[in-house]
Protein backbone atom coordinates (compact mmCIF):
# COMPACT_ATOMS: atom_id res chain seq x y z
CA UNK A 1 0.00 0.00 0.00
CA UNK A 2 2.54 2.20 1.09
CA UNK A 3 4.44 1.75 -2.65
CA UNK A 4 1.42 2.86 -4.24
CA UNK A 5 1.42 6.13 -1.90
CA UNK A 6 -1.33 5.00 0.82
CA UNK A 7 -0.53 5.47 4.28
CA UNK A 8 -1.44 2.12 6.27
CA UNK A 9 -3.18 2.71 9.64
CA UNK A 10 -2.89 -1.01 10.48
CA UNK A 11 -3.16 -4.52 9.58
CA UNK A 12 -4.97 -7.37 11.28
CA UNK A 13 -5.26 -11.07 11.21
CA UNK A 14 -8.78 -11.50 11.99
CA UNK A 15 -12.43 -9.74 11.60
CA UNK A 16 -12.24 -8.85 15.07
CA UNK A 17 -9.39 -7.42 15.26
CA UNK A 18 -10.36 -5.41 12.25
CA UNK A 19 -13.47 -4.06 13.91
CA UNK A 20 -11.66 -3.37 16.95
CA UNK A 21 -8.55 -1.38 15.05
CA UNK A 22 -11.85 0.67 13.23
CA UNK A 23 -13.10 1.66 16.79
CA UNK A 24 -9.69 3.01 17.49
CA UNK A 25 -8.52 4.32 13.85
CA UNK A 26 -10.11 5.99 11.23
CA UNK A 27 -9.34 5.06 7.58
CA UNK A 28 -10.47 6.34 4.27
CA UNK A 29 -10.46 2.29 3.15
CA UNK A 30 -10.67 -0.99 4.21
CA UNK A 31 -9.08 -3.97 2.30
CA UNK A 32 -10.76 -7.07 3.36
CA UNK A 33 -9.97 -10.68 2.68
CA UNK A 34 -13.10 -12.42 2.60
CA UNK A 35 -11.57 -15.77 4.32
CA UNK A 36 -11.07 -14.15 8.04
CA UNK A 37 -10.78 -15.84 10.80
CA UNK A 38 -12.84 -15.36 14.30
CA UNK A 39 -15.33 -13.36 12.05
CA UNK A 40 -15.56 -13.85 8.08
CA UNK A 41 -14.80 -10.98 6.39
CA UNK A 42 -17.97 -10.08 4.67
CA UNK A 43 -19.65 -10.15 8.05
CA UNK A 44 -16.77 -8.03 9.21
CA UNK A 45 -17.01 -5.91 5.87
CA UNK A 46 -20.65 -5.28 6.81
CA UNK A 47 -20.08 -3.86 10.09
CA UNK A 48 -17.17 -1.96 9.26
CA UNK A 49 -19.08 -0.25 6.55
CA UNK A 50 -22.09 0.51 8.82
CA UNK A 51 -20.04 1.33 11.89
CA UNK A 52 -17.85 4.17 10.48
CA UNK A 53 -18.91 4.54 6.98
CA UNK A 54 -16.29 3.79 4.65
CA UNK A 55 -15.99 1.69 1.80
CA UNK A 56 -14.49 -1.80 1.89
CA UNK A 57 -12.71 -3.41 -0.83
CA UNK A 58 -13.28 -7.27 -0.80
CA UNK A 59 -10.33 -9.27 -1.38
CA UNK A 60 -11.04 -12.97 -2.90
CA UNK A 61 -10.12 -16.27 -4.56
CA UNK A 62 -13.65 -18.03 -4.27
CA UNK A 63 -14.49 -18.20 -7.97
CA UNK A 64 -17.80 -17.88 -7.16
CA UNK A 65 -18.14 -15.90 -5.02
CA UNK A 66 -18.79 -12.49 -6.68
CA UNK A 67 -22.40 -12.46 -7.47
CA UNK A 68 -22.87 -13.10 -3.83
CA UNK A 69 -21.14 -10.13 -2.92
CA UNK A 70 -22.35 -7.64 -5.44
CA UNK A 71 -25.49 -8.41 -3.78
CA UNK A 72 -24.13 -6.64 -0.55
CA UNK A 73 -24.42 -2.39 -0.86
CA UNK A 74 -21.15 -2.33 1.83
CA UNK A 75 -18.69 -3.57 -0.63
CA UNK A 76 -17.36 -1.22 -2.87
CA UNK A 77 -15.25 -3.45 -4.88
CA UNK A 78 -13.91 -7.03 -5.13
CA UNK A 79 -10.14 -7.90 -6.17
CA UNK A 80 -9.80 -11.36 -7.23
CA UNK A 81 -6.47 -13.64 -6.43
CA UNK A 82 -3.86 -13.51 -6.95
CA UNK A 83 -3.96 -9.51 -7.96
CA UNK A 84 -1.50 -7.51 -9.55
CA UNK A 85 -0.40 -4.54 -7.63
CA UNK A 86 -1.46 -2.70 -10.73
CA UNK A 87 -5.46 -4.17 -10.42
CA UNK A 88 -4.85 -2.95 -6.35
CA UNK A 89 -4.20 0.47 -7.78
CA UNK A 90 -7.08 0.72 -10.04
CA UNK A 91 -9.59 -0.97 -7.37
CA UNK A 92 -8.27 1.76 -5.16
CA UNK A 93 -8.11 4.87 -6.88
CA UNK A 94 -11.74 4.19 -8.26
CA UNK A 95 -13.27 3.90 -4.72
CA UNK A 96 -11.51 6.74 -3.42
CA UNK A 97 -13.04 8.95 -6.70
CA UNK A 98 -16.77 7.48 -6.49
CA UNK A 99 -18.32 10.36 -4.91
CA UNK A 100 -20.82 7.79 -3.30
CA UNK A 101 -18.45 6.36 -0.57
Amino acid sequence: MELLGHRVVGAVADGRSLLELSSNVQGDLALVDFDMPLLDGLAAAEELSRSQGIPVILISGHPDLEHVVWEQEFVARVVRKPFSIEQLDEAIRTVLQDPSH
